[in-house]
């Protein structure tokens, strides 16, 4: 499902250094629900355009977000004089997220929290007016001279590289700051601040990881996992030929429709179809290849099927019991562990489950596997890491019936709830941010506890032969996101940085990509292999050369 939507006005992006036009842009949000009245005065973000290319420069989705970096609904939006927010309904001090263009490093949403302190409304009939391109500035050379500091504190020294990197991003924010009253030359120099604290942050983070891995030394037990599908999808025995060299734990799907070469689990409810999963699940054990279940319960309108659909919340609840005992049952402990639940956050909601009814159904299952078998492991699985739908008010397919939660605000509710389950899981398809918001979102996975998975990692790898002469392709009308456009060595550069610093935490005890195989990926061209025939992309070499780094460290002395 399509999440986002961009503006694209070629009349914007050549307009250089100056502000916004006069001019309407369409409004993403929903009817507000009822609400207390919580209007204050307005705060603007007004943005400058000092880019050359033709844009666009700044996106049209734009969302607000709470001190610990969870998404709310508020009437924040993009207009006239730029970034408009005066409702946050109850909510004290905020951030905002914008995509914005940061020539040179990519087309990205950035976070603004006024270098960490937040924002605040006015007043009622109030009005306070801000330069978003020097809040962005401010706040990310703010974040990279805490990290940096907390870095070097435990143990950390710089390279001449970042050092530089964020000395200028400093100077440059200095500057601008010294021009606070010419609205156009501070942004200007704010800017370039930002694209030096953006490149300064991701090397600054990728040097941390790369010191931390080295002083944590070998993590035999570490899972680095795929999607198994490709196992139907190819010849067996090249299969686990390219396969084995990478990884060592393999995602075997469980939903109960929809399912592509593997069949649907569950046509007829109540008749299950495990022979295709048990000789998957076989193969890879004959391997040394560690599997688990995953997408018990997808509540995603892909996959639900109408026999499902109609049952009430008792009826799904007598179904979750029945359907958990059956299937852990018949398993055994061939699994590592179960994904009972998967995108249950508001995000994949079919059943239109109260957020309640989401967190009963969660400790359900938990307990019913557990109660079957409990050497096997428990996860729940959730997207959509920035929660953007929030802002959207969408569920997968529909309007949200009920109030939203972000990923970290789900899982703290199952904690609180007493839910019985082992590992957080958390996909992180690109996410259109840079590396440094990723590490730092995962971070704080780290308050619960519990072991975490990124259990789907994807980016595309741009286009292919056959989809530029079949017109499929079609060449981009906006900046590139990231780096570069996408192709098989942007692809690789983002998985080793995603990859580095997720093997630095201690915490987190597996990564999976998706896909394995084109033209069967989620993201588009995002295999690891061209075609069935089992041709390699780069990519697919430089994953080897990654993950024989990690699993060849020198021992601690």
């Amino acid at each position: 499902m399509k999440r986002r939507d961009f503006i694209t006005k070629s009349a914007i992006a050549g307009i250089g250094l100056s502000i916004l036009p006069s001019i309407s842009f369409p409004e993403v949000l929903t009817s507000r629900r009822s609400l207390p009245d919580t209007q204050k005065g307005d705060l603007i973000f007004r943005p400058y355009l000092p880019q050359k290319g033709r844009g666009p420069h700044l996106g049209e989705l734009i969302w607000a977000s709470d001190t610990k970096w969870n998404t709310f609904y508020s009437n924040i939006k993009l207009g006239e004089d730029g970034i408009k927010i005066s409702n946050t309904f109850g909510r004290d001090k905020f951030g905002i997220t914008a995509r914005w263009n940061v020539e040179g490093f990519g087309y990205l949403n950035i976070t603004a929290d006024n270098g960490g302190e937040y924002y605040e409304l006015p007043s009622s009939g109030k009005r306070k007016e801000l330069n978003l391109n020097y809040e962005l500035a401010k706040s990310r050379v703010a974040r990279n001279n805490k990290r940096f500091k907390k870095f070097s504190d435990e143990g950390w020294n710089s390279s001449k590289d970042v050092k530089a990197f964020l000395d200028l991003s400093n100077e440059y924010f200095d500057e601008a700051s010294r021009y606070n009253s010419q609205k156009d030359k501070c942004a200007q120099l704010a800017q370039q601040s930002l694209y030096y604290a953006m490149w300064g942050g991701e090397k600054m983070e990728l040097e941390k990881a790369r010191y931390d891995i080295l002083r944590n030394g070998p993590r035999p037990d570490y899972l680095f996992g795929c999607d198994a599908r490709a196992f139907y999808q190819m010849n067996q025995e090249l299969f686990f030929e390219l396969f084995a060299p990478l990884f060592n734990f393999a995602k075997v799907t469980y939903i109960q429709r929809r399912d592509g070469i593997i069949g649907d689990l569950e046509p007829i409810e109540g008749k299950l179809q495990f022979e295709i999963r048990d000789l998957l699940i076989k193969r890879f054990r004959e391997n040394n290849i560690t599997c688990d279940g995953r997408a018990l319960f997808w509540f995603h309108h892909w996959v639900t099927p109408d026999w499902l659909k109609s049952k009430n919340y008792d009826q799904l609840k007598k179904y979750v019991e029945k359907h958990t005992y059956d299937v852990v049952k018949h398993s055994g402990t061939t699994v590592y562990a179960w994904e009972l639940v998967n995108e249950l956050h508001d995000w994949a909601n079919e059943m239109l489950l109260t957020p309640e009814q989401a967190v009963e159904i969660t400790k359900l299952a938990c307990d019913v596997a557990y109660s079957v078998e409990p050497k096997v492991h428990r996860l729940v699985n959730n997207c959509c890491p920035f929660a953007e739908y929030i802002q959207l008010k969408e569920w997968s397919g529909q309007e949200a019936k009920y109030r939203q939660r972000s990923p970290y605000e789900f899982t703290k509710d199952l904690i609180d709830a007493g839910v019985n389950f082992d590992i957080v899981g958390q996909q992180l398809y690109f996410p259109d941010c840079d590396l440094q918001d990723s590490i730092i979102y995962l971070e704080s996975l780290k308050d619960f506890n519990k072991a975490v998975q990124l259990t789907e990692v994807g980016c595309p790898a741009g286009p292919t032969p056959d989809t530029v002469k079949t017109g499929e392709f079609q060449f981009p009308k906006e900046p590139y996101v990231w780096h570069r456009y996408w192709d098989e060595d942007t692809q690789a550069e983002w998985f080793e940085g995603i990859y580095t610093l997720a093997f630095s935490k201690p915490y987190i005890e597996s990564i999976s990509w998706f896909d394995f195989v084109d033209p069967y990926s989620y993201m588009e061209n995002g295999g690891l292999l061209k075609s069935p025939r089992g041709q390699k992309k780069s990519s697919y070499d430089r994953m080897k050369i990654l993950l024989d780094s990690f699993r060849s460290l020198p021992v601690k002395n």
